[in-house]
């Protein structure tokens, strides 16, 4: 994988593991792939994955950019080595078989034994180096993680499929809890909120309304509002954009800042001495 520390933005038009572009949250016109320490650490830690054809998980609270980060990190992946899992709501090992069937584009119709399916899974699996990410994998029983621990077992050497399980708190609990799983896990992330150092570094990369405003108001954006996520801060910057051209505005404000919030997130509840 390229080695990405002497960038500190990349360009949105950038191929992710399905051969577009990384999603910002609400299609963010003008927004910047900010090259974060989580980032550059996800980006050195799915390259060792796949390296040694190992199993990893990538973990946190929603918003933090766990999915954008692998889908970036896995640009310089060829996109038909990518098997991307992701499911509505929980799945049963019957739907993981069905959809590794699609995405793996095999002919014909699926076996309807799970002994036959698996054959057929593993016998495919095995032709390329491939790499299966499975998306909000707290949606994963324990009955899924080790059907796809029993796929991912049953590989020899290079043809083993890598494995990246992306998802929230449940996703490493469930795993961290399950000793045969756990001690099959190569690398641990979690991803975090940014912390104030970070934001003041890395907000103004990140879009360009940001670049010339004050560290005092993005630091008042964030203790208000962002909270170290660049999923609220795109949310934001999404309301500061339409409010700058309803008003005629060339730059952002306080007062300006301070609508954005009170869209962005719930009004806090004002507390009244009838409710001690």
């Amino acid at each position: 994988m390229t080695d990405t520390t002497t960038d500190t933005t990349t360009d949105m038009h950038t191929a992710d593991a399905a051969g577009t572009a990384p999603d910002f949250y609400l299609d963010l016109p003008d927004a910047r792939i900010v090259a974060t320490e989580a980032l550059l650490e996800a980006s050195e830690n799915i390259a060792d994955t796949i390296d040694a054809r190992a199993m990893s998980c990538i973990y946190g609270d929603a918003g933090l950019g766990k999915t954008f980060s692998v889908r970036a990190a896995l640009k310089e992946v060829a996109p038909d080595l990518v098997l991307l899992l992701q499911f509505r709501s929980r799945p049963t090992p019957r739907d993981i078989r069905m959809e590794l069937f699609d995405v793996l584009h095999l002919e014909g119709k699926p076996p309807a034994h799970p002994s036959e399916f698996d054959r057929l899974l593993k016998q495919a699996l095995a032709r390329r180096p491939y790499i299966i990410v499975c998306d909000e994998a707290q949606q994963f029983s324990r009955e899924c993680f080790e059907y796809v621990r029993h796929l991912y077992d049953t590989g020899k050497g290079k043809s083993r499929p890598a494995v990246l399980f992306v998802g929230g708190e449940e996703c490493y609990k469930t795993l961290y809890n399950e000793p045969a799983l756990a001690s099959r896990i190569y690398i641990w992330q979690e991803f975090t909120p940014m912390q104030p150092a970070e934001i003041a570094k890395n907000i103004p990369l990140f879009h360009p309304i940001w670049a010339n405003a004050s560290p005092e108001l993005i630091d008042f954006i964030d203790q208000e509002a962002g909270g170290g996520t660049f999923r609220m801060w795109s949310k934001i910057t999404h309301h500061v954009l339409e409010g700058m051209k309803r008003r005629g505005l060339s730059e952002v404000d306080e007062t300006l800042a301070r609508w954005a919030i009170r869209r962005s997130r719930p009004a806090r509840p004002v507390r009244r001495d009838n409710d001690r």
